[in-house]
């Protein structure tokens, strides 16, 4: 039970990473869903059937072979099924594809859902001991999947998942033919896994992530080297010769004319998940080759700070950053990145290519940025972040549901704060017609100065575009910017064709002086086309520019098709509507059809009311934590892993011995309401706990972390097998509905509370979880109420 149950937890965290990769990460909510939608209706199967407990216990081996087997074709599916959401011209293509997909997963998701689901049937009255194998087993898999996915690669972690799978199959009861089966079966799996580590098996990208062009220059069908880890895949292309430096925001036309035609610039491509594309520059020491980055937006910040500036740089990418503070003769350069494989290439294995740049005054670091801001107490002269996200992403909306918690006002707030009093905050991202996340970023900081007690934060900021219109550089001083520096820049400005669109002394027709100049921001954010309001740690969508409201009005006037439209919205309401037309197909109709008859039931109503709201607000309560966490611990894969393992096993714990300590049968409602009282508690007590935390070391973070989930998730654990129990003793014709509908609402559950809080903030979605709570609370006295005995004159046997 254990070994199916962390299969199918390892698969979901497998797949999210490969989804990633392969269609863009807004696509793995699929993964949720559709894994939670295939458990519900494993119940409902076998509610149909109606098989006896004899024959479910003869068919769990032969269900977990076939669910081992079926892990190995969604491997051969995402292999040979090859589509580009973000090509609209291939729409049709793109519906099939992602309907294959969906039929794989769901159909191996039902197949381990059948195995827990018919040990939970066959055995309801330890409900809670297999309530207890369950999420330990799910939750020891979330700790360890993301390290072994890191060690193996995604592929093969799939693999080795099969053949757990299949080692599980042969545990239960199984005829001597079927066990000889399973044994080869194995064995097989076996080799397949020490063949793709022998031969690593490479999983395409589509031909909207820069990867697809890198290799395309590069001449190559796969890269020079692949490195998977729990931030994202690390891809590196053969090396290539460009005549034009390939760089963020790219150097002038001006400053190009100036390099001798015959130049050229030898580097390897380096993406992560297929996007975020930088470059490992070859550099021998000689810096008068990157003399060009002086004609580079991105050369900004050093024409406004002190001379020989100490330097933090967020993000290391190629090395190409940590040139340019060389260049302007940075005497500290501290550069941090939360990848740890990225600066693996820098200071390791391609070291001797970009010469070995973190020696000397340069210090680089694994770090996320928060986190780092957080804990250090040195200030800088110069911070600078250069954006990498892809421009195709970030303008469909791709990134909607990708929470930062380094694009907030708290965060900008703590930049300024370990900055000189002279210092210079530089972050440069892509630019938009009209502008869209560039205006927002300019609302980030001017509400961070506005914090620190300025009064007017545009005598702080200054905007400069690039000369090819495709990026901007944002600019924040603590202290008000001096004519001299705006007439260094200008002239900086006039000489590579680039446009200042904000400084503090000239009135500009430009929507950031507009911005900044408002009497009022907040009106002027209402009535912009687009989401630019300012967001916080507690509503941190920063990607989420378009307005529900106005989502068919299009997005920017510049770019394809894609560019246009909020197609990262769109899906996810369809997917929200997608899984409910799913869950009512699979779920809900064939009950509806086959087990009415328990509807029949006194209370039936507020029984499958229960179940549902338990699997609502639990998917509530996991997926915000999971988010709340991420700020604290730093690192997004070790707080997503870090909650999961801390929810799973303490909710584990829970149902195991709530029964015990507790009598959780004949209080729960009590118990119930305690879990209520706690998430409230939690709404306001976690921002202080956390405020006072983060300083602590990465390790003693993840272990406070661990302690501040047990409590809540531990009475989380008591309710859903308590339930059960409680209904298969009373009223054994509601079971499949129960299970049905807890996985129904849990579905949906997973994608309302997403949208929930884009629409209003996290600490709203922690209420309405702790208000179902209260609602489950309410129909609870019902599972003890129901008698059967009043439609079919009889008590049910307990069963074995």
């Amino acid at each position: 039970m254990a070994l199916i149950s962390a299969s199918v937890l390892a698969l979901q965290v497998i797949f999210t990473r490969i989804f990633s990769i392969m269609i863009w990460h807004h696509f793995t909510y699929l993964v949720v869903g559709v894994a939670l939608l295939g458990g519900g209706a494993a119940g409902v199967f076998l509610a149909v059937r109606q098989w006896r407990h004899e024959v479910i216990r003869a068919r769990l081996g032969p269900l977990a072979l076939a669910f081992s087997l079926s892990i190995l074709a969604m491997l051969a599916i995402i292999s040979f099924v090859q589509f580009d959401p973000l090509r609209m011209s291939a729409l049709p293509r793109t519906l099939a594809g992602l309907a294959i997909y969906f039929a794989g997963l769901f159909t191996t998701f039902t197949l381990g859902g059948l195995v827990i689901a018919g040990a939970f049937s066959v055995w309801s009255y330890h409900a809670h001991r297999l309530y207890f194998a369950d999420l330990l087993g799910a939750g020891v898999s979330t700790l360890g999947v993301i390290w072994v996915v890191h060690g193996l690669s995604a592929p093969s972690a799939i693999l080795l998942t099969a053949m757990l799978a299949a080692v599980a199959a042969s545990l239960f009861d199984m005829d001597r033919r079927w066990r000889t089966v399973t044994g080869a079966i194995a064995t097989a799996q076996a080799a397949l896994l020490i063949a793709s580590l022998v031969q690593p098996i490479y999983l395409p990208v589509p031909e909207s992530k820069p990867l697809y062009w890198a290799l395309q220059v590069s001449g190559a069908e796969q890269p020079e080297y692949t490195r998977w880890n729990p931030v994202a895949r690390v891809d590196v292309t053969h090396a290539v010769e460009v005549a034009e430096p390939m760089i963020v925001g790219g150097v002038s036309q001006r400053g190009l004319a100036q390099q001798p035609e015959e130049k050229t610039y030898r580097l390897h491509f380096v993406t992560l998940d297929g996007t975020s594309m930088t470059g490992l520059f070859e550099y021998d020491g000689d810096l008068a080759k990157f003399d060009f980055l002086r004609h580079a937006i991105i050369s900004a910040p050093y024409l406004l700070s002190e001379p020989a500036p100490s330097t933090l740089l967020v993000g290391v990418g190629g090395g190409i950053d940590i040139l340019l503070a060389k260049l302007y003769n940075a005497r500290r350069i501290v550069a941090i990145d939360l990848n740890f494989d990225v600066i693996d290439l820098v200071v390791n294995r391609y070291a001797n290519f970009t010469g070995r740049l973190a020696s000397g005054e340069v210090e680089v670091l694994t770090a996320e940025g928060r986190s780092f801001l957080t804990r250090t107490n040195e200030r800088f002269d110069v911070i600078q972040g250069i954006g990498l996200d892809n421009i195709a992403a970030l303008n469909t909306g791709a990134y909607v549901l990708s929470e930062s918690y380094l694009y907030t006002v708290e965060a900008f707030e703590l930049a300024l704060n370990r900055l000189t009093p002279n210092g210079i905050f530089s972050w440069t991202r892509a630019a938009t017609d009209p502008p869209i996340e560039t205006l927002r970023l300019t609302g980030l900081a001017a509400e961070a100065l506005r914090r620190r007690g300025i009064g007017d934060p545009a005598a702080h900021i200054i905007v400069i575009e690039n000369d090819t219109q495709s990026a901007i550089n944002l600019l924040v001083s603590p202290s008000p910017f001096t004519p001299a520096q705006v007439e260094r820049l200008e002239a900086w400005a006039l000489e590579n064709g680039f446009a200042l669109l904000h400084d503090p002394f000239t009135q500009r027709d430009t929507a950031y002086t507009a911005y900044l100049t408002a009497q009022n921001p907040r009106k002027f954010e209402q009535r912009y086309p687009f989401n630019i309001y300012p967001v916080t740690d507690d509503h941190p969508f920063y990607y989420n520019y378009f307005k529900w409201d106005r989502l068919l009005e299009g997005g920017a006037r510049s770019g394809n098709v894609s560019a246009r439209v909020p197609m990262g919205n769109i899906i996810l309401l369809t997917m929200l509507g997608f899984s409910l037309a799913a869950a009512i197909a699979f779920v809900v109709f064939p009950l509806w059809r086959n087990q009415r008859a328990g509807l029949t039931m006194p209370n039936a109503g507020k029984m499958l009311t229960y179940f549902s709201a338990l699997g609502m607000a639990y998917m509530f309560v996991q997926i915000v934590l999971i988010q709340r966490f991420t700020l604290f611990i730093g690192y997004p894969t070790l707080a997503i892993t870090t909650t999961l393992f801390s929810m799973l096993c303490f909710s584990a714990c829970g149902s195991l011995l709530g029964r015990r300590l507790f009598r959780v049968d004949r209080r729960l409602p009590q118990i119930i309401g305690v879990v209520s009282a706690l998430i409230l508690l939690y709404v306001w007590g976690l921002p202080v706990v956390f405020s006072a935390l983060l300083g602590l070391s990465d390790l003693a973070r993840v272990i406070a972390s661990i302690l501040l989930i047990a409590p809540l998730a531990f009475f989380m654990g008591m309710p859903f097998p308590t339930g059960l129990r409680e209904v298969g003793q009373g009223a054994p014709a509601l079971v499949p509905w129960a299970w049905g509908m807890n996985g129904v609402f849990s579905v949906l559950g997973s994608t309302a509370v997403i949208i929930l809080s884009m629409m209003s903030s996290f600490t709203v979605s922690l209420i309405a979880a702790a208000l179902i709570y209260g609602v489950a609370a309410w129909m609870a006295p019902a599972l003890r109420e129901t008698r059967v005995e009043k439609v079919y004159g009889y008590v049910p046997a307990m069963v074995d």
